[in-house]
């Protein structure tokens, strides 16, 4: 079988997440250690993201349905002699503007997120920060972002558009 739609964009999203490095102009380098839906990270894995796909809604329309997937990611690093709350900002913008770059196809310098085949419709940002700081003792601190990320698949075919 086919992947469907809703897995090819989980893939585009693990994929941009790589470009979060240093070297692309982010704060921090999470990007080489994209995970997908794991609780335990270990300590040589940081800085890392992780990818975390929820639930999704859909919308029928004419032999089609507008999905709205829920898409968490939680960014976490070492602070080090950084303020852990300086910290979990960085990270904050940082996944913010890895999703939220827009594909710039007007003839200037392309800086946005190029996808294709393209199929991701929208993705909307819906919340973000970090509820906890670290306690005495810890070393890592995180931020997550949600967003919602809306795709069109064949109502009789989820792996076709």
């Amino acid at each position: 079988m086919n992947s469907t739609i809703r897995e090819l964009v989980i893939l585009d999203i693990l994929a941009r997440l790589a470009v979060i490095t240093t070297a692309n102009d982010y704060a921090i380098g999470m990007g080489a250690h994209v995970i997908r839906a794991r609780k335990s990270i270990d300590p040589s894995e940081l800085p890392a993201v992780v990818l975390w796909p929820g639930t999704e809604t859909a919308v029928p329309t004419y032999r089609e349905s507008v999905c709205t997937m829920v898409v968490r990611v939680e960014g976490i690093a070492v602070f080090g002699s950084t303020n852990p709350s300086v910290m979990a900002e960085k990270i904050l913008g940082d996944l913010k503007k890895c999703l939220l770059a827009q594909d710039d196809r007007s003839g200037s310098p392309w800086t946005g997120w190029n996808r294709s085949p393209d199929y991701i419709d929208s993705i909307v940002y819906t919340a973000g920060g970090t509820d906890e700081y670290p306690d005495e003792g810890n070393l890592t601190v995180g931020a997550a972002v949600t967003f919602n990320v809306q795709y069109t698949t064949k109502s009789d075919d989820p792996t076709a558009q």
